[in-house]
């Protein structure tokens, strides 16, 4: 687990992303993988706070999307302009803090909304 040590317990919730670089962007975490071990996994819910998971805009990103629901986490797929594939991609060109609101308001729980919202990521709806 990249940068789990920034993780200070003032937060209410710990981004969770892809690749080391969208971590660094938004000082969260990254599983290195499109997917989360078990030994990542609880060490994020050891965190005691909202995960907030942030997927690529990429079929193997909605993997990562998946098992948060499965894991009841929260998932964020944001309305960013086309061309804009990751957080990093979004911190570069419209800026951190616009990519750290616009992550924060798309924030979803509720499994259905999310399995919908896959489908717009993509663009295939």
């Amino acid at each position: 687990m990249f940068n789990l040590d920034r993780q200070s317990y003032n937060r209410k919730f710990v981004l969770v992303t892809e690749g080391p670089i969208d971590a660094i962007c938004l000082d969260g975490c990254a599983v290195m993988s499109n997917e989360v071990g078990p030994q990542q996994i609880t060490q994020l819910n050891q965190l005691q706070r909202e995960v907030i998971v942030v997927p690529d805009r990429d079929e193997p990103g909605l993997k990562l999307a998946k098992q948060a629901i499965e894991l009841g986490w929260s998932v964020s797929m944001p309305d960013w302009p086309e061309g804009i594939k990751d957080v990093n991609d979004c911190t570069q060109k419209l800026g951190k803090i616009y990519t750290l609101w616009s992550i924060v308001q798309a924030k979803e729980s509720m499994p259905l909304k999310i399995q919908l919202r896959m489908k717009k990521w993509l663009g295939t709806e």
